[in-house]
């Protein structure tokens, strides 16, 4: 069943795939772990009951803004979370999942291989992180001016500034003393944040992750002179040959020492046994102190652990109250907050990229915790964000095609709603993908949750109603029914929010039903489910 509305702008031809996962090593983040690229999926990747219960409901080439299905229909896999076919604005349908689910929860392999112990003690760590879930975690600069309007334009318009990219880019550099001198003819009278950032960039350019050294420990090359030679090093080598030259630049600099965030961090077991990361602050003007991570700042590691360059200027001269959602000096005067916090409210913080603050992203819950509560009168878990118009959100549960999410935007809160349903009991890694409306292939992974499904409270999973690209862009919301399995031979009321439209109609089995007028963009039409198969 599939439901159309009348809109009054054309739409654009867009696909987007099930998110993928990319892993990554110590301190070097997943810029874009798991963004979906704006792609038409190959036939060829879908199942047999991908194709067929894709045939029986794409009727002709008007595409779908939600999707519901009856539960007796053949269960497959949900193309999840987006997904849009050829589609003008005044023809979009749309569909949502349809899994079966058991309503005896049968044990995998690998749920018996956790002894009762152990579940007990991950339930209690769970319990408590969730205790704290509303305990506010005060995250205040020490420096309030260090950040003014016209720092912030400045540091702008050298980042933007193409001329310092080409020419470092056309250097041939032969050692340290040399790339010194380059930089030092290059900045001739320029102020002090233009020298730092042609080191920032150079490093990033020139000096790529040393993937196996990270994941054996053995951290070579971590001098200078080393770094350059080789071009590959971890964290420790890249903040080495930050601070070198920028001592030989009488640019004032330390070297910072601390926990953080990276590929080895599990949310469901949040740990450090010792410091994983170095990075940078530098002074200006004698006065303010700003932080930087050259390694952070240069690349990322893909799904095939390869290293791959991308440019990340939200890691230059980078907010303290931003960088210590996922960096934890040692030494916590180098925190640059007004008031430090602690290695618990460190671990208890959301897990949020440099995206989230790149696209002007706020959580508003949970506000101050990286755990999720799992309603169990509802079967999912809900997160709610604040995002600029421009913006829009998809989610995921990691590394699961069984578990469904819905990604909608709730007028009236005024805040994307992002509901989580998982397949069975236990931990789940929950994802957020968020890209501008501007941009057309690539979503980015922005927040990492957690929600704990205690066994006690699981009763089966909800399969939600699975949507397109369109009804999250658009602003789309589902009001009723949640559930995307719909029970045969009963009477259901489908009630959405459909911004800009003036008129919608529901096609069931291929049969377009009346078209309803929308008052006040509403959407509300009651259909009778049929017994036998649709």
């Amino acid at each position: 069943m599939v439901i159309s509305s009348t809109l009054t702008t054309q739409l654009e031809n867009i696909h987007a795939p099930v998110p993928l996962s990319r892993t990554r090593p110590r301190s070097v983040p997943v810029y874009a772990t798991g963004s979906p690229t704006l792609s038409t999926p190959s036939p060829t990747r879908l199942d047999h009951h991908h194709r067929r219960h894709k045939q029986k409901i794409s009727i002709d080439d008007k595409p779908p803004f939600i999707n519901y299905a009856s539960s007796y229909i053949n269960p497959y896999l949900p193309l999840k979370p987006v997904q849009v076919y050829h589609q003008s604005r005044r023809h979009v349908r749309s569909r949502s999942g349809s899994s079966m689910r058991k309503s005896k929860k049968q044990r995998s392999p690998d749920d018996l291989l956790e002894t009762n112990e152990d579940n007990e003690i991950h339930e209690r760590i769970m319990s408590t992180q969730l205790a704290r879930n509303h305990r506010p975690i005060e995250i205040r600069p020490l420096d309030a001016s260090a950040f003014d309007k016209r720092f912030c334009q400045k540091r702008q318009m050298i980042i933007d500034n193409p001329f310092y990219r080409e020419k470092v880019d056309s250097w041939k550099v032969s050692s340290v003393n040399n790339l010194i001198t380059l930089i030092k003819e290059l900045t001739l009278d320029k102020n002090i944040v233009d020298r730092i950032w042609i080191i920032y960039y150079w490093i990033s350019q020139n000096i790529q992750y040393d993937i196996d050294a990270d994941f054996s420990s053995r951290h070579r090359h971590q001098k200078a002179e080393d770094v350059f030679r080789s071009g590959k090093s971890t964290s420790e080598g890249y903040a080495s040959l930050f601070k070198t030259l920028c001592d030989d630049l009488n640019i004032h600099c330390e070297k910072i020492r601390g926990y953080a965030k990276d590929y080895f961090f599990k949310i469901d077991k949040p740990a450090f046994s010792q410091f994983n990361h170095t990075w940078n602050a530098v002074q200006l003007n004698n006065h303010h102190w700003y932080l930087i991570d050259t390694a952070w700042g240069a690349g990322f590691i893909d799904n095939q652990h390869k290293y791959k360059k991308d440019l990340k200027p939200h890691y230059f001269l980078t907010q303290p109250e931003h960088m210590i959602y996922n960096h934890l000096p040692e030494d916590v005067r180098w925190q640059l907050l007004s008031k430090p916090i602690t290695m618990e409210d460190y671990l208890q913080l959301p897990h949020i990229h440099s995206y989230y603050f790149i696209y002007g992203l706020h959580i508003i819950s949970p506000r101050f915790s990286s755990i999720v509560t799992y309603n169990a009168n509802q079967s999912f878990a809900e997160v709610l964000i604040q995002a600029p118009d421009d913006i829009q959100l998809t989610c995921s549960i990691k590394d699961d095609t069984r578990s469904t999410s819905l990604t909608q935007y709730d007028s009236t809160r005024q805040v994307w709603q992002c509901l989580f349903s998982p397949y069975k009991s236990g931990f789940h890694t929950l994802i957020i993908f968020a890209k501008q409306l501007s941009q057309i292939n690539l979503f980015k992974n922005v927040i990492e949750l957690g929600v704990t499904v205690h066994s006690r409270d699981f009763i089966k999973g909800k399969t939600l109603p699975m949507t397109f690209g369109k009804f999250s862009e658009y602003k789309c919301q589902i009001f009723s029914p949640l559930d995307g399995v719909l029970k045969r031979g009963t009477k259901v009321t489908i009630r959405c929010h459909i911004p800009h439209a003036s008129s919608a109609r529901i096609s069931l089995d291929g049969v377009w039903l009346d078209e309803v007028t929308l008052y006040n963009e509403a959407f509300k039409q009651q259909i009778n489910v049929p017994e036998r198969e649709v």
